[in-house]
């Protein structure tokens, strides 16, 4: 039976939700209905005393249902939120992180306080896009480069491109394969999660793509090969890389950076919960 109201449907959702152990979910009831809908927050809120459109209730019960399941609601609605704009992701893609947010400003910041005109970057395992096209968005000058391993994320990235009015190159290969030349940034989100510890993420990140996540045994299965080669990718005078570890790892990361540029400025950076999230590599 249809609810008399969409107050009421918004009750009923946030129950089902709840059952299912979502804790966010009087919220996300809300996001799915819109989503199911296609209304806005504003739509929404006009509608709470009408009737539930009938013809959208199929739509909004598989959405539900695959939320029951705990698959991550961005799948589900199709989007996601990073440095303000909407991205559109799906099960290819790694969901973008608030705190990945930080290796945009971190690259910004270099580029700006070292008055680099015309920045050459790259992001290395781009999945989404999030990270390259919030750079090229934010410095209209730069030149932006991107690199994934999966044709799959590849496609999603350059829709991102396209539908944020973004100008970048995206390209398929391993890591720091596809780029020629030089640059002046090099940022990257790779996968490093521990492999044994997987099995212990919660239910919707094991829902993600393994490829994006799968750090291996140690956590350093992706770093090491990254950290080996990209002085080679850097230019010599005024460059930087930027890359999101997991605090486990923070020592050996930092051990084995001091190893590839032992004259560089090496740091560890925290995210807003105080953990060792980021370290920077200042190649001046």
């Amino acid at each position: 039976m249809t609810p008399p109201t969409v107050s009421s449907l918004i009750r009923l959702v946030t129950e089902r939700l709840t059952k299912s152990g979502i804790e966010e979910a009087s919220t996300e009831s809300r996001l799915l209905i819109r989503s199911a809908f296609g209304w806005s927050a504003i739509e929404q809120f006009t509608n709470l005393d009408d009737t539930p459109p009938t013809k959208h209730l199929e739509v909004l019960e598989s959405h539900i249902r695959r939320r029951e399941s705990r698959e991550p609601l961005q799948y589900i609605t199709g989007t996601t939120e990073f440095y303000s704009r909407q991205f559109s992701v799906n099960e290819s893609v790694l969901i973008p992180r608030p705190e990945t947010e930080q290796l945009v400003s971190l690259a910004i910041e270099f580029v700006r306080t070292q008055n680099i005109g015309d920045p050459k970057i790259a992001d290395i395992g781009t999945g989404s896009g999030a990270i390259a096209i919030s750079l090229a968005l934010e410095m209209p000058s730069a030149k932006i480069y991107a690199t994934d391993i999966s044709g799959d994320a590849v496609i999603i990235a350059r829709q991102n491109a396209e539908n944020l009015g973004a100008e970048l190159d995206i390209c398929k290969g391993n890591l720091l394969d596809p780029l020629d030349g030089q640059y002046d940034v090099i940022v990257s989100n790779p996968p490093y999660i521990l492999s044994g510890q997987l099995n212990s993420l919660q239910a919707e990140v094991r829902k993600e793509p393994i490829l994006a996540l799968d750090g291996g045994n140690d956590g350093l299965g992706v770093i090491r090969p990254l950290l080996a080669n990209i002085k080679n990718k850097l230019k010599e005078n005024t460059s930087a890389v930027f890359i999101e570890i997991d605090p486990p790892v923070e020592h050996k990361v930092m051990q084995m950076a001091q190893s590839q540029f032992p004259h560089g400025k090496i740091s560890l950076l925290s995210d807003l919960s105080g953990l060792s999230r980021y370290i920077t590599i200042e190649h001046i």
